[in-house]
């Protein structure tokens, strides 16, 4: 019988991190909707964060034999949560501490330099202020409005700007005009802004480097949609010897491209086995304008792209070409 996993964590509020975390299997989903106030029409995939009330937390308990021991951690402002493990790669993998939902404890040893927090929690506001009142964070806050054209499409028509609050360690206040020009320079993002980031935030060169090479294996970089297709064995071969830096630009009259979630293997299965000539899936991104343009009009896909188009698509790829799926593997 497949099992769903989910992970109990205790927050706490005055330092706004986890400070335990318990991971279960579940083998009766029902069961433990039935325990928790789901809101089935909000989230019907069950995949949202809960947060979890004492008796709610006995009852997990008690079912599922977690052993979850809140009273025992004995910190004065305790929130416990409940969320689904997400399929795929998580934060939690990552080989060294991420800084999200753990700003406020780096900040404090030092190891991280910088935040900055969009439209934070109140209470998350509150818990960085403290330590701003101690003379230990430096805090700025910008006001970043809403662009009009994006006005109409707001689910809350009062909502003008975004609030930027800023923190950072005493001595480290250059480092918020610095990021808010990086987040400021008008292009699309990819992995060397993307390392300035890591570096302002204060993560150390390894960890830039490890960052960018999952992003890397993972979706194919820093920024942009993954785009998919499929070759056959001529086209694969072509791609081996250009070192995979180009799609083939020869063979079929047109190409099916399309976009697809880089977890979700049983997709990038199925859109190679429609292909009965296809002995790989490709994958690829596009700089921030090509994109732009193959997304005007068909935002979701797929995209019938003409073989005498190739060589313009090509100039704009914004790395190598990866093959993450060969026949052989589905």
């Amino acid at each position: 019988m497949s099992q769903d996993r989910f992970i109990l964590s205790a927050f706490d509020l005055n330092l706004w991190c986890p400070v335990l975390e318990n991971r279960f299997a579940v083998d009766d989903l029902e069961a433990l909707q039935a325990i928790v106030d789901w809101d089935i029409d909000a989230d019907p995939n069950f995949v949202g964060l809960y947060t979890i009330e004492p008796d709610e937390l006995s009852a997990v308990n008690q079912r599922f034999d977690v052993g979850f021991d809140r009273d025992g951690l004995d910190l004065p402002e305790i929130e416990v949560c409940l969320e689904r493990e997400p399929k795929g790669r998580s934060i939690r993998n990552v080989p060294y501490l991420v800084h999200t939902r753990f700003e406020l404890p780096l900040m404090l040893e030092g190891r991280k330099k910088l935040a900055r927090l969009t439209n934070p929690d109140p209470r998350q506001e509150a818990a960085f202020d403290r330590w701003v009142d101690k003379g230990v964070l430096h805090k700025e806050v910008l006001v970043e409005p809403v662009p009009e054209s994006l006005r109409p499409y707001l689910m809350d028509p009062n909502h003008t700007g975004d609030r930027e609050v800023y923190y950072a360690l005493k001595g480290e206040e250059w480092r918020i005009p610095a990021m808010n020009l990086l987040w400021n320079a008008g292009v699309g993002w990819n992995e060397h802004f993307e390392r300035l980031e890591g570096m302002l935030f204060g993560y150390e060169n390894w960890q830039n480097d490890w960052w960018n090479a999952h992003w890397n294996e993972k979706s194919g970089g820093i920024g942009g949609i993954a785009f998919f297709c499929a070759v056959d064995a001529e086209e694969l071969r072509w791609m081996e010897l250009a070192g995979f830096k180009a799609l083939p630009p020869f063979g079929r009259a047109e190409i099916q491209i399309h976009a697809l979630d880089p977890d979700d293997e049983t997709a990038m299965a199925s859109f190679l086995a429609e292909d009965g000539n296809a002995v790989a899936l490709a994958r690829f991104k596009l700089s921030f304008d090509r994109q732009r343009e193959m997304l005007e009009g068909n935002a979701t896909g797929p995209w019938q792209i003409k073989r005498e188009q190739i060589p313009e698509l090509n100039r704009h790829l914004k790395r190598q070409v990866d093959i993450v799926l060969r026949r052989s593997e589905t």
